[in-house]
């Protein structure tokens, strides 16, 4: 792991679905959501319009959600009312993706810095740090779309942002990332990109530089990567 730190710079990092497991939680208060609008039963067209907006910006989600389903409440009632769901899931129940702790500390052993960079709005972002104590890995280098002017992956403006704040170039960062939207973002970013497999991404894993299913596989992907 020592000789990385001349080849990384910095490791940027997605958080859901990427190093915790929320996207599940995402998943179920959708649905919750839907229902609480009066639309208890899905077609597998709307199931699969669903699962495409996985990683998205919740502005674009709740906009997509009230036009795609002839929805009366507003984007803004449909998104206080997701992050209000939300944050009650969380409160229950977080964890980690599998060897994540353990790969970010060999990480700060070599003194490569880190970050996350995530669509999630401001106070989802709290919520879970303060749950699962981000600070310890983090520091303050912590960041989601209220610190681009709320402009989400698939642009590269989070990812770009990262880099600047922790002092790398884009060609000397590796992000860590599930979603398509984040695979993008990487990619529009000049940055390599390591994929967190999932049901969703199977048939777009071809857009990464290499993909793992959990952080045991981390630091020799890690290593691979950086040689491209």
């Amino acid at each position: 792991m020592n000789d990385l730190k001349h080849r990384v710079k910095a490791v940027i990092f997605d958080m859901d679905g990427t190093i915790v497991k929320t996207e599940h939680i995402w998943g179920k208060v959708v649905v919750d959501v839907l229902a609480e609008c009066g639309i208890s039963t899905l077609s597998d067209e709307q199931k699969s319009q669903l699962q495409s907006l996985s990683g998205v910006g919740m502005e674009y989600s709740c906009r997509f959600i009230k036009e795609n389903f002839g929805l009366k409440q507003s984007p803004q009632e449909l998104l206080d009312r997701k992050v209000a769901l939300a944050h009650e899931y969380f409160d229950k129940h977080l964890e980690f993706i599998e060897g994540f702790e353990s790969f970010h500390s060999r990480l700060q052993l070599v003194n490569i810095p880190t970050s996350i960079a995530t669509n999630a709005d401001k106070l989802s972002l709290n919520r879970i740090s303060s749950k699962l104590q981000f600070e310890r890995f983090f520091g303050k280098n912590m960041y989601c779309v209220a610190d681009v002017n709320n402009i989400a992956k698939p642009d590269p403006a989070l990812f770009l942002h990262a880099a600047s704040q922790l002092g790398a170039t884009p060609e000397e960062c590796i992000v860590f990332e599930d979603s398509l939207v984040g695979f993008a973002a990487a990619k529009a970013a000049g940055m390599k990109c390591i994929g967190i497999k999932n049901t969703l991404n199977q048939s777009h894993l071809d857009k990464v530089h290499h993909a793992i299913q959990d952080y045991l596989e981390a630091e020799e992907a890690i290593k691979k990567v950086s040689q491209i």
